[in-house]
């Protein structure tokens, strides 16, 4: 045979060998859920199950809640998806498994994988310093202010990182004065929001640091850094890449920051407790209202809405790791890096409280299972964990094969969650 011909055989052998393995790893993961089979093919009690029911529709019939939406499935098998209460109390709407709910910060663990993918793609390395990419960041710590309303600064130990900025370990806007420098400048524009997200983080970054770079954790202010990222490292706006790296691949077609018109009716009404009597929200949209004709300005910490079915999708991707409805989203590795926690300790966050990237993780010790102080000790250890303001959130149980989504737009927050939880594990 051909030395030419017989080589080029040998490369065709192998190319499809490896895709028939990466195929094969695919399908051994669920890339669809399962609807209506019996919770007991997953070693699951059905009966126990309806512990579940009893619970959550107790807190609708007392009033503590306006409603709640579960979705729990094991190996892809979803064994709980059930609608309690009213999309709105005042008009007796019932509340449907497909209405749409405010996300808060579950968007923060999208926008983090989507800054994640880029990553996979060598656009920049996970501990590259955010001033090579954006050359306004802050190389200065806040130390105190002066009489006259100045305030003075030095040079941070170690230079800002995506890592921290990921880990929220940043430092930015980390401290009540930080946040009070950060008012006085938005005053200086005299209240005009931003139009744009770039123009929004070149204002933010340049601020001087609450504490040196991965020394202390402080939740949230960075989001808008890394989607700012997405956008630099894709070259498109963060709506955009989103959709076409995460939303569209994963089938999650409820998703979205705006809206037309036309979805109005299906947005659940958010409520507030307040003195025991709920009262409805009407303008609590994080970012922009989702009904707006100006779609450019996007947070990647906030602003995503969307159905249960639609997060419970994300969440799948994550336990497979990174492939759902035939797309591999992350590789494998990454995800596992992404479970790692960040944080520098002891108990920094609160003790027993660990965070990797982009996730919550349930802790492994003893000491900090029982210290934690909103931890259910039957999750199980590294499981992943996050949720929103208006009290949606979720569960990603990888030694279980278990996805654990809860939620209600109502604060303040219940702990319905943590007894939810309970309820779902002693099912097992």
């Amino acid at each position: 045979m051909n030395t030419k011909i017989y080589f080029k055989n040998v490369c065709i052998c192998i190319i499809a060998i490896l895709w028939t393995s990466n195929l094969l790893y695919a399908q051994q993961k669920p890339q669809t859920f399962i609807y209506g089979s019996k919770p007991e093919a997953q070693n699951i009690s059905g009966e126990r199950l309806q512990y579940i029911d009893r619970l959550l529709q107790a807190y609708v019939d007392q009033g503590i809640i306006p409603h709640a939406l579960t979705f729990v499935a094991r190996n892809g098998v979803v064994v709980h998806n059930k609608a309690f209460g009213w999309s709105d109390i005042e008009s007796r709407k019932e509340l449907k498994k497909d209405d749409i709910f405010r996300n808060y910060s579950q968007t923060k663990a999208i926008t983090t994988v989507a800054l994640m993918t880029l990553f996979e793609q060598g656009k920049f390395q996970i501990d590259d310093p955010v001033s090579k990419y954006i050359p306004e960041c802050t190389d200065q710590v806040f130390t105190g202010w002066n009489a006259d309303g100045s305030y003075n600064t030095r040079k941070v130990a170690t230079p800002l990182t995506i890592r921290n900025i990921l880990s929220h370990t940043s430092g930015i806007s980390g401290n009540r004065d930080i946040q009070e420098i950060r008012r006085k400048a938005m005053d200086k524009r005299g209240g005009k929001p931003y139009e744009t997200l770039k123009e929004e983080v070149l204002d933010l970054i340049q601020l001087p640091l609450a504490f040196d770079p991965g020394t202390q954790w402080n939740y949230h202010p960075a989001s808008d850094v890394w989607g700012y990222l997405v956008e630099y490292f894709s070259g498109k706006p963060l709506r955009d890449y989103v959709k076409e790296a995460i939303l569209v691949p994963l089938g999650m077609k409820e998703s979205d920051w705006y809206y037309p018109e036309s979805y109005r009716t299906r947005m659940v009404t958010a409520y507030n407790d307040q003195n025991g009597k709920l009262i409805p929200q009407t303008n609590v949209w994080s970012g922009r209202n989702p009904f707006s004709e100006d779609v450019r300005y996007c947070q990647s910490g906030t602003g995503l809405n969307g159905t249960i079915e639609d997060y419970a999708r994300f969440c799948q991707m994550i336990l497979n790791g990174g492939t759902f409805n035939g797309k591999r989203i992350l590789g494998r590795r990454t995800i596992e890096m992404m479970g790692i926690d960040q944080l520098p300790h002891p108990n920094n966050g609160g003790a027993g409280f660990h965070f990797g990237i982009g996730f919550q993780i349930y802790p492994a010790q003893d000491t900090d299972r029982r210290s934690i102080s909103n931890f259910t000790p039957m999750v199980s250890p590294g499981s992943l964990s996050w949720g929103g303001m208006y009290n949606t959130d979720y569960l990603i149980d990888s030694k279980e094969g278990l996805i654990i989504l809860l939620y209600t737009n109502r604060i303040p927050d219940t702990k319905i969650w943590e007894k939810f939880l309970n309820t779902v594990y002693q099912a097992l």
